[in-house]
């Protein structure tokens, strides 16, 4: 699996992250265009941080974060499956420091 980015956020913190898979989907060209189903894309987060929500759009995947503990090192597994059954999986880091 790819760690596509590391962030840094503070616990107080909500920030958005976006993960662009439109090149990913323009190559596979089988993902039917619209908002992101439970069919098509998952996202899993750790316990100690707070997944608020995701969407897709246009190829973008869009990451909404609250909380995490200080010192806390996060991964965001974003797991995207297009309709004729390709997977692509990528990681997002976060490391929670309060400054």
């Amino acid at each position: 699996m790819a760690i596509i980015g590391k962030v840094f956020k503070q616990p107080v913190e909500v920030q958005d992250y976006d993960i662009d898979f439109s090149e990913w989907l323009a190559s596979v060209a089988d993902l039917a265009p619209g908002p992101a189903t439970n069919n098509n894309l998952t996202v899993f987060a750790p316990t100690g941080i707070t997944l608020m929500s995701y969407t897709l759009a246009s190829g973008i995947v869009k990451l909404w974060v609250s909380g995490g503990s200080d010192n806390g090192i996060y991964k965001l597994v974003v797991t995207l499956t297009s309709v004729g059954g390709r997977i692509k999986q990528v990681e997002l880091q976060i490391k929670v420091k309060d400054t």
